[in-house]
């Protein structure tokens, strides 16, 4: 009759523990999704599944939700890790992603009054999708069940003015995938305490924890020994499929592994997050060094105008941005413009002089080696496009395009006005190449 009572409590205490556990997850799906009726907006969402996570080193037994912390790290090149994340973060739409605000700890008393308002937060990345499946439980019964899965990713790295050069172009990422069934909200109220296993345990090495020490079990005594106890006499279960195992551990990232395999759907959903990551930040390095190389052609050439400090292209830098872009031949724009394509290159080399003689602020001239040019017309009103000349004299080849930084639409716009960059251009090239007292160069 004691024994009996005693679990009836360690069942009462476990199905409040997984209650607890899911309870959180499913605030912090919540949270993620844009409901603050919990978290107060800018809550330090990061912390606090570090500090779940540490409290909850076991897997509950009931628990319907799951959460996977891991790393991901990559180097930037070129490009440093800071700017490399905070253009993902001004650009989380372009990836599928929104960007979190979250407030950073209280400000240390020796920091400087008057610091912009920007160094009181930090912000993380969330992406959200579903997912359905199959899998067996503790019991072997087969479920199926639908899942709303988060991931939450933030930038794990020390101040930019503490890093060594090394540091500054190694891109450190810390991403946590969360899943909440949207149909198993509580957990079971009855289950056969004699089926039942120890837990799996999350491990983490000691550079992950920080230099914490893991947190401590219950000596001796309590409603969680016997809790422990009573999963260790049913070692003989036959429910290996959902938890298998030690034996089976398997790594799954850097600074973290499970002795025993995942939930067979949240393993499936963090190999699917984890390709998402690499994706993003591959496609953001792309772009974010084709923004760099184009705010330097418009920005890096003179001066006076050289607000940013940013330094001139050089020519080989000039090929990897248009390598990086869209051009069209203008004969493709604008049939009335195939005039300019039939001239000549000793033509095309007097075009060159005048555009540079008329037009310096707005011209960036580009010559190799070898002798071949190009000549860059911009217009500081429309800075999503510029004009190129190209003249290769020894091989007579000449080329007249408009550049794009974004691609153009692949479909027909729905209605009957062009895109964007086709507007800009339509003005730069009313601006460039039909001023009425330009007729040096005005062949049609």
């Amino acid at each position: 009759m004691l024994f009996t009572e005693e679990c009836d409590k360690v069942r009462d205490l476990m199905h409040v523990h997984s209650f607890s556990y899911d309870f959180h997850l499913r605030v912090v799906h919540q949270y993620l999704l844009g409901c603050h009726m919990t978290l107060r907006q800018g809550y330090q969402l990061t912390s606090f599944l570090e500090d779940f996570i540490a409290h909850h080193p076991d897997i509950p037994k009931f628990g319907r939700n799951h959460v996977f912390q891991g790393n991901f790290s990559i180097s930037t090149g070129m490009i440093t890790a800071h700017q490399l994340y905070n253009y993902i973060t001004d650009h989380a739409g372009t990836y599928g992603m929104k960007p979190l605000r979250m407030s950073k700890a209280a400000a240390t008393t020796d920091s400087k009054k008057g610091a912009p308002s920007a160094d009181l937060h930090e912000y993380a990345l969330v992406a959200l999708w579903n997912s359905s499946g199959s899998y067996k439980d503790l019991e072997g019964l087969r479920h199926h069940d639908d899942f709303d899965v988060s991931l939450l990713v933030c930038h794990n790295a020390a101040p930019f003015e503490e890093q060594s050069e090394g540091e500054r172009h190694l891109l450190r990422l810390h991403y946590y995938v969360i899943m909440t069934s949207q149909r198993e909200l509580f957990p079971r109220l009855t289950a056969d305490m004699r089926r039942f296993k120890k837990l799996p345990q999350i491990h983490r090495e000691p550079s992950d924890l920080g230099g914490k020490a893991p947190p401590e079990r219950p000596e001796d005594g309590g409603p969680r020994e016997a809790e422990l106890d009573l999963w260790e006499e049913a070692a003989a279960s036959d429910s290996s499929e959902f938890y298998p195992t030690e034996s089976q551990g398997t790594r799954l990232a850097p600074g973290l592994f499970y002795t025993s395999p995942l939930f067979p759907l949240l393993s499936s959903e963090v190999s699917s997050a984890q390709r998402k990551i690499q994706t993003s930040v591959q496609q953001a390095m792309g772009h974010c060094r084709r923004d760099n190389l184009w705010r330097r052609l418009f920005h890096g050439e003179h001066l006076a105008l050289d607000k940013l400090k940013l330094s001139k292209l050089s020519f080989s830098e000039l090929e990897e941005l248009l390598n990086a872009v869209q051009s069209r031949s203008i004969g493709e724009i604008d049939p009335q413009l195939d005039c300019f394509l039939t001239m000549s290159p000793s033509w095309y080399q007097s075009l060159i002089k005048v555009l540079l003689s008329r037009f310096p602020q707005s011209c960036r001239h580009f010559v190799d080696d070898s002798g071949i040019q190009y000549l860059a017309v911009l217009n500081q009103k429309f800075t999503d496009c510029f004009v190129l000349v190209f003249l290769d004299a020894q091989a007579g080849k000449t080329s007249l395009k408009v550049v794009f930084r974004e691609p153009l639409p692949s479909h027909p716009q729905p209605s009957n006005s062009p895109p964007p960059q086709l507007v800009s251009m339509y003005h730069h090239l009313e601006s460039q190449l039909k001023k009425k007292n330009t007729g040096e160069y005005h062949p049609c």
